[in-house]
């Protein structure tokens, strides 16, 4: 039993890790060389010339019917191919090496012992990430933590977080991921497990571009695009703060758009909508933002801000210490492949 209310500086659980969104970028991530991990806030790079005759209705139905059709599609004769020309088990492995850093130090939250999840407090953090492509656009991939000052390492700070699912980078596509960003570990006890399966998040969305004559108000640049991706997420156990205990079925839908202004310079955001306002705790925020430069090309540096504190539409209902700008973290990635 809690003997007072914690005070936070709040992550979502679906979010609470910078590394695991810059890290496993989809290949839609990649292709359009903007796209900032999950749930995500999309960005088409091509959106712009995706829509080449904005007026012509069936040309655009066309289009979404062809993303819907081809969502979780499975290519055997893909992999058939690979196989057949010999291509090495390593062609689909990716990765990054991240820092991380929170602009802000916080005293750590008075939470039982076993909580795997809950408020972030202040560790500069190391991470290793990869990604493996099984087939197609089915894909796996997991992020290993290293953190600076261990002594700062709480019950619901991983050892290790994973993803798995399927995501295609098009347009009008389906998404359906598994991601578990608790706090796993590699040791694990009866009281803290390797992993709570359960209190990983599920996610079905629909990515979207925003086209003309509407990306035409919202831009300011001629490179300007926008894409937006919609999700039903569902947790099947999350503790709840108010009663210290597990409860089941979190439930939310988020909105997340991404702007590209220039080049690999971005800004995006995600609102979420609570099924259950009940469900929502002082660590799940209503939005999330975040803003910086993304290279997926192999070699190259990322650098970015991302705020997924408890921000709040009216900021006297944010948790105390939670939802400022100062509440956001630096990330610095460097992105291979094999």
């Amino acid at each position: 039993m809690m003997q007072k209310k914690p005070t936070l500086a709040c992550l979502s659980l679906l979010y609470c890790y910078v590394f695991s969104h810059s890290t496993f970028a989809s290949e839609y991530q990649s292709e359009t060389a903007k796209h900032a991990p999950e749930p995500s806030s999309p960005n088409f790079a091509k959106a712009a010339a995706v829509n080449k005759k904005p007026n012509d209705a069936e040309a655009e139905s066309d289009l979404i019917w062809k993303g819907v059709t081809s969502s979780f599609d499975v290519p055997f004769e893909d992999w058939s191919k690979s196989r057949s020309e010999d291509d090495s088990w390593l062609k689909g492995l990716s990765g990054n090496l991240g820092l991380g850093h929170p602009l802000l130090q916080t005293q750590a939250a008075n939470v039982p012992a076993n909580a795997t999840s809950g408020p972030a407090n202040n560790n500069t953090i190391g991470t290793l990430s990869l990604k493996y492509v099984v087939l197609g656009n089915w894909f796996v991939s997991g992020t290993l933590y290293y953190y600076i000052d261990k002594e700062q390492q709480q019950p619901w700070n991983p050892d290790f977080t994973y993803v798995f699912g399927y995501s295609d980078w098009r347009p009008y596509t389906f998404s359906l991921l598994y991601s578990n960003y608790g706090g796993n570990r590699f040791n694990g006890t009866d009281e803290q497990p390797v992993t709570n399966f359960n209190q990983g998040t599920w996610a079905l969305g629909w990515k979207f571009p925003i086209t003309k004559p509407f990306v035409d108000w919202l831009t300011f640049t001629d490179d300007g695009a926008i894409g937006c991706q919609v999700d039903f997420n569902y947790t099947p156990e999350y503790f709840d703060l108010a009663s210290t205990s597990y409860k089941n079925g979190h439930k939310t839908l988020s909105l997340g758009c991404k702007y590209s202004i220039y080049g690999n310079w971005y800004v995006n955001g995600t609102a979420f909508y609570y099924f259950d306002r009940s469900q929502r705790q002082p660590w799940n925020p209503d939005f999330t933002y975040g803003f910086g430069y993304f290279d997926w090309h192999p070699g190259t540096f990322t650098l970015q801000y991302n705020n997924y504190s408890g921000n709040r539409w009216n900021p006297s209902d944010r948790g105390e210490d939670t939802g400022r700008f100062k509440d956001g973290s630096l990330t610095l990635a460097y992105s291979f492949s094999f």
